[in-house]
């Protein structure tokens, strides 16, 4: 059986590496109370010319590999490909602060920031405070024409002191049908390798460059509802959910990311580990293939859903 990996930040990404991007049927629900109701048969639909195009371009980027190194990207820079789009996510405070990574960026970058790609105010929160919700494919899709970004570019997302927010930046691209990749090391490994920095500018604040119409605009293999963690922590011989926050937010206190969240805590059922343990600390890289599998082994032949 195919694994379904749900999710934001680098786990995701190491786990995508490890699976692939292959979907699985989301959990069934609840048995249904009421007797069944036949339905009138329906005529069979004509499929119209082209009507597959965007089921093959999502598959086509599902098909890309997630990470990219320094070299390969050094690679697609020097060769001048037109379609080659690099997408910063860095910290506008960071960059203030002179002679860092998030100061001097990949040379031609488009740069964004939380606000940009996340919102508060869903009906979905616990408040209207929580911002922590994906903006709707029509504002992501204006926001990426002003990097001129087309189902046909390759995207590379890359951070300076946030591989987290870089990590959900890729899963969210990536879940709009695009070819999208996250730069292994980020910012600080190209700088390191002596790459060009410098001459960026807010993708916000750009003007308008292409019309995208998203590839995939049905994000129901890329995350999941309620009802679905629900059944899921229910069954876990069917499902595992992993919690990739810290130990501390794990264990409830109030620490990192979940300083501002609603409430502290664990979902029941899940199991603990923390995102940070995917990257080598001696090296800033994503760990190597084989260590990642070793890690995932305990999901087995189960689906995951990782938060």
């Amino acid at each position: 059986m195919k694994k379904k990996w749900l999710t934001l930040p680098c786990a995701l990404m190491a786990a995508l590496m490890v699976a692939g991007c292959a979907s699985a049927p989301p959990p069934p629900p609840a048995p249904a109370q009421e007797a069944p109701v036949e339905a009138p048969a329906e005529e069979p639909a004509v499929e119209e010319p082209g009507a597959e195009e965007p089921a093959e371009q999502e598959q086509a980027a599902l098909d890309v590999p997630v990470f990219i190194s320094v070299d390969e990207l050094s690679e697609l820079v020097d060769s001048g490909d037109e379609n080659l789009v690099l997408v910063g996510v860095i910290n506008p405070t960071q960059a203030l602060i002179p002679f860092t990574d998030a100061s001097n960026p990949i040379f031609g970058s488009y740069l964004v920031w939380v606000p940009d790609y996340m919102r508060s105010g869903t009906d979905e929160a616990l408040s209207p405070n929580v911002d922590i919700f994906r903006r709707p494919v029509n504002e992501m899709e204006d926001l990426l024409s002003r990097a001129g970004i087309t189902p046909d570019s390759q995207i590379v997302v890359y951070h300076s002191d946030a591989a987290a927010q870089s990590g959900r930046v890729t899963w969210h691209l990536r879940a709009l049908g695009l070819n999208a990749r996250f730069l292994d090391g980020g910012n600080s490994a190209w700088r390191s390798a002596g790459g060009r920095t410098g001459g960026s500018q807010r993708m916000s604040d750009s003007a308008p460059q292409s019309s995208l119409n998203a590839p995939n605009t049905d994000f129901s293999n890329y995350d999941v509802t309620i009802e679905q963690m629900i059944y899921a922590v229910q069954n876990p011989n069917e499902w595992v959910v992993i919690d990739v926050r810290s130990l501390e937010e794990f264990n409830g206190e109030r620490a990192g990311a979940s300083a501002m969240a609603y409430g502290t805590g664990r979902i029941a059922n899940t199991v603990h580990l923390e995102w940070t343990n995917t990257i080598d600390p001696g090296t800033d890289l994503i760990r190597p293939e084989a260590e990642l599998r070793q890690m995932f082994d305990f999901i087995g032949d189960r689906r995951a859903i990782v938060f």
